[in-house]
C-alpha cells in the first residue's frame, strides 16, 4: 500500500484484492486516527513495515493490551498475527473507487488532491492520535 497523509488523514493506495468488494485494488482508502474501534470496522495497521486495510472480526482484552483479530474480506482466513491497539494507524471512513481510471504515474497527485480536500473537511474537527478502546 502506498500511503499519503495530510492533516490527521492517511490515504492508502490498496495493492491487493484482500478486501474485494469493500475496496479493490486501485481503490484508494481514506482513514482517521480514532479513539473507539469495534468488530466490523476496517482499519489500516503497520506490522513490520507493512501497512494493511483489513476488517476487525475479533477484539480481545488481556493483560498485555488490546488485539484485534483482523481479515480480509475476500481472504478465506484470519490474518496470522493480531494488531496491537499500538499499531493502528486508523480507521477507514471512505473509499474511492479507481474503476482503474486512474494512471499509477499521478497517483502523488492524486493523493495530495484527496488529502487536501478531506482536510478542509474535517479541520474543525479534533481527533487525538492514539487510538482508544
Amino acid at each position: 500500500m502506498g500511503t499519503a497523509r495530510l492533516a490527521g488523514v492517511s490515504l492508502f493506495y490498496v495493492v491487493t484484492g484482500s478486501m474485494k468488494p469493500a475496496a479493490d485494488k486501485g481503490d484508494v482508502v481514506i482513514t482517521v486516527p480514532v479513539r473507539k474501534i469495534k468488530n466490523g470496522d476496517i482499519i489500516s495497521s503497520k506490522q513490520n513495515g507493512v501497512v494493511t486495510t483489513h476488517r476487525v472480526v475479533e477484539i480481545r482484552r488481556s493483560p498485555a493490551g488490546v488485539y484485534f483479530e483482523t481479515k480480509g474480506d475476500n481472504n478465506e482466513n484470519e490474518d496470522p498475527f493480531p494488531v496491537s491497539e499500538r499499531e493502528i494507524l486508523g480507521k477507514v471512513v471512505f473509499i474511492v473507487p479507481s474503476g482503474r481510471i486512474f494512471n499509477e504515474n499521478y497517483i502523488p497527485v492524486l493523493y495530495w488532491l484527496l488529502g487536501y480536500t478531506f482536510g478542509l473537511f474535517i479541520y474543525e474537527i479534533r481527533v487525538q492520535k492514539a487510538p482508544q478502546v
